[in-house]
């Protein structure tokens, strides 16, 4: 009689304790290292039937224009910020201009942003719009 041996089983089973440790110690990094936050709240805003009005490029309006330098000019002229208020409150008195338009340099400072816009806001602007321009296509940035 001929005996038949069979190869023995190769054990092919994987410890996965090292890979649960590992997972465990990640998850655990991750919630020392990150902040918890209040999420913002989402607001739905109501939506009104119809087309919106379109501005009309006519309308008049006063334009302050922010240099890189932190200079203002007011309607093109070069204007000191501590002669921005009366001037801002003239042109709202007598030509009844309630709409101002600021366009600033990239690299202007922000102080001067909001300084301009408290300042308009103060002497009876109602309605402040920042200008930005558009990107481009393909542009990167």
């Amino acid at each position: 009689m001929t005996l038949i041996s069979r190869p023995r089983r190769i054990d092919s089973s994987i410890d996965l304790t090292p890979l649960i440790d590992v997972v465990f110690q990640l998850l655990i990094f991750l919630m020392v290292s990150s902040q918890f936050t209040k999420p913002e709240s989402v607001v739905d805003l109501p939506q009104v039937p119809g087309d919106a009005p379109s501005v009309s490029q006519e309308v008049s309006k006063i334009a302050l224009v922010i240099l890189a330098d932190g200079g203002v000019l007011l309607d093109g002229t070069p204007i000191e910020i501590a002669a921005l208020g009366a001037e801002i409150r003239r042109l709202v008195d007598e030509a009844g201009l309630k709409r101002a338009e600021i366009r600033g340099d990239q690299l202007a400072h922000y102080g001067v942003f909001v300084e301009v816009m408290e300042i308009a806001r103060t002497n009876g602007v109602e309605s402040l719009g920042i200008v930005k321009k558009r990107r481009e296509e393909g542009d990167g940035s």
